[in-house]
Order: structure tokens, then C-alpha cells, then sequence
């Protein structure tokens, strides 16, 4: 559910399970989207997740883009895989 997202502080974004809200805050050009790629791959398929996370490796924020390969970590922990 969207409106449990706050991307200013980044509280809930480790439960975030619909990749239309990480492609929208995307869009918006949120600051917390490593984070947000985190809880995808917790929450979400590898086929959902892992565009999203390969979208997050290059930003700007070089601690977000931290958090998008422990992303990668987290999927290929959970799948096995990186991609589906």
C-alpha cells in the first residue's frame, strides 16, 4: 500500500511489494530507492525485482546505490538467481 511509503526518511520502504510504487517514486526521482529495491526483493518476484534493482545500481547516491546490489545479495540469496 502506497501510503505507508515515506520516502523522505525511508520508514516502511523495506516492506514496499509493488513495483508500480518504485517505478513511480522512480519517475518522481525519490531519494530512497536502493532502500525501496531492498524491500522488492524481499517482497516481490525476481521478475518483478530485479529490472528495478539493475534501475537502482547507477544512482547518484552512492549509499543507495549500495543498497541496490545488497538488493541483488537479497535476490540471489532468496531465487538462486539474479534473474529470472
Amino acid at each position: 500500500m502506497a501510503s505507508e511509503w515515506n520516502w523522505e526518511s525511508d520508514e516502511g520502504l523495506l516492506r514496499i511489494d509493488d513495483p508500480a510504487d518504485w517505478g513511480a517514486a522512480y519517475e518522481r526521482g525519490e531519494s530512497r530507492l536502493g532502500t525501496a529495491a531492498i524491500g522488492l526483493a524481499f517482497n516481490c518476484t525476481l521478475a518483478e525485482a530485479s529490472p528495478r534493482i539493475v534501475r537502482a545500481m547507477p544512482l547518484a547516491d552512492r549509499h543507495q546505490r549500495g543498497f541496490a546490489f545488497t538488493a541483488a545479495g537479497v535476490a540471489a540469496r532468496l531465487n538462486g538467481a539474479l534473474t529470472p
